[in-house]
């Protein structure tokens, strides 16, 4: 589907089983703070993330995506720079899902350790100074106002002629929590570039002003940027514990209608399999297949499952809203109301959202992250609560273990598509643990001289490091 490039590895290789993944680090590699990126630094990241830190009373859990990367059994250190890891089970897609771009390496050992052993067992990032190994790193953080970042002179990449990246001497990213103060700032030339992030990805009607307005002293770079979904707590006592209440629900929803009214304007849902103009592989697109007949067809049996389950007057169930973006909730609750089901959107800060969306204290929650593009990389999102605490919809289904461990054991891109089908059938359809409701569309502007730019066709959490990006006069 995409290829796995070398970076922070040089090179790999498995065994013959796929249980065992090792990995030469690159020479040459430097944090931050001037000090080697080594295999000792990949192992202890590794080891954070599969198995925590500390003892009981006192631990670092593991990462909540951990799961997603396969059942570990051991990471080792080896000569010559090299950093194994060996699984319980065979791994043969293990290169596509570490390519996930949330799955960041920032955790420098000879910070973070020193922490760890004093009790600081939390330990962030963000704690150690934000030293990471990339092109840029942090200059100045001004809250609420302004990031800087500057030339990291000791970055290793090299472009094509051998000079060396990143090019611009610095970026700066300034906070503006309102999408209008930042359009008036991009149409005065005071900004190169737009947000990625919700509520300032340009809307339809944006776009178009931009495009009137500016003319061909704007470009645009038009990202697949995840799914918007309603996903349910089944853990949580509630009518949505029925599969036939949650079935109703996503028969009911007038999928079409969320694009212009949830999603900006820009996005797509069935029975479509995506834009034209924007090339991501379409093996294992296959939920827009559901659910596509009529809309009065679907509404007729939507009441017909909600009176049988007893819901017939109605009922309430709350909804984890971020404050940042309400619209998509909005409209939910919009359109439940023509089945008899009040949302009560609870409407929290980016603190609450962070917490909440990995707790049980919300009856539905939307979840519109990307997940891996490959099937396998999707565990963190769909599998049960007690290993994904991030997974979108909450339950304890050891039957989507079961699926997950066939998937695992494919060896063929029509057996992983065969087996993904009955995943997501069992997912959106037989148990509806969540429901897609339309693939969004993230539309980025920049200046016509922002050039260099390398535009992800899906997941605009990828390419963000800005080292092939010049400006041109």
């Amino acid at each position: 589907m995409y290829f796995v490039c070398p970076y922070l590895a040089s090179s790999w290789f498995a065994n013959q089983s796929f249980t065992e993944w090792t990995f030469t680090i690159r020479d040459g590699v430097y944090w931050h703070d001037s000090s080697p990126f080594t295999a000792e630094d990949a192992a202890f990241w590794f080891e954070l993330v599969f198995f925590g830190a500390g003892e009981d009373g006192n631990r670092r859990a593991p990462a909540y995506f951990a799961h997603e990367l396969g059942r570990i059994d051991s990471v080792a250190l080896l000569e010559f720079n090299r950093v194994r890891v060996k699984f319980k089970d065979r791994n043969p897609h293990f290169l596509d899902i570490l390519a996930n771009p949330r799955f960041k390496i920032a955790h420098p050992k000879h910070l973070m350790e020193p922490e760890i052993e004093r009790g600081n067992i939390s330990v962030s990032p963000m704690e150690v100074g934000l030293i990471g190994v990339g092109p840029f790193e942090l200059g100045r953080y001004r809250p609420g106002s302004l990031i800087r970042l500057t030339r990291n002179d000791s970055h290793w990449e090299r472009d094509a002629e051998g000079l060396r990246l990143p090019y611009l001497d610095g970026v700066d990213f300034v906070i503006m929590r309102d999408s209008y103060a930042m359009d008036i700032a991009f149409r005065s030339g005071r900004l190169d570039a737009t947000a990625r992030g919700q509520g300032h990805y340009l809307t339809a009607e944006r776009f178009e002003a931009y495009r009137v307005d500016m003319g061909e002293e704007v470009q645009f770079a038009r990202i697949e940027g995840g799914t918007f979904r309603l996903a349910f707590n089944v853990l949580r006592e509630g009518p949505w514990q029925d599969p036939n209440v949650r079935r109703a629900i996503a028969l009911w929803i007038d999928k079409q209608s969320a694009i212009p009214v949830a999603l900006g304007g820009f996005g797509w849902t069935a029975p479509d399999l995506g834009p034209a103009d924007i090339p991501v592989p379409r093996h294992f697109v296959n939920w827009p297949k559901f659910d596509i007949a009529p809309l009065a067809e679907r509404r007729e049996e939507a009441r017909r499952l909600i009176e049988n389950a007893g819901y017939g007057e109605g009922f309430s169930m709350g909804h984890l809203t971020r404050a940042l973006n309400t619209a998509p909730a909005e409209y939910l609750k919009s359109q439940l109301l023509g089945l008899g089901i009040e949302l009560k959107l609870q409407i929290v800060d980016e603190g609450e959202w962070n917490r909440g969306r990995v707790s049980l204290d919300y009856d539905t929650q939307q979840g519109r992250l990307t997940p891996s593009p490959i099937p396998e990389g999707t565990e963190s999102a769909y599998g049960r609560f007690s290993e994904n605490p991030d997974a979108y919809a909450k339950h304890e289904d050891r039957n989507v273990d079961i699926l997950y461990r066939r998937l695992d054991q494919a060896t063929t891109l029509a057996q992983r598509v065969a087996i993904w089908r009955d995943i997501e059938r069992y997912l959106f359809v037989e148990l509806t643990y969540s429901i897609p409701i339309a693939e969004s569309i993230n539309v980025v502007a920049y200046r016509r001289g922002v050039r260099g730019l390398v535009i992800p066709t899906e997941d605009a959490h990828t390419h963000t490091d800005f080292a092939t990006v010049w400006i041109d006069g």
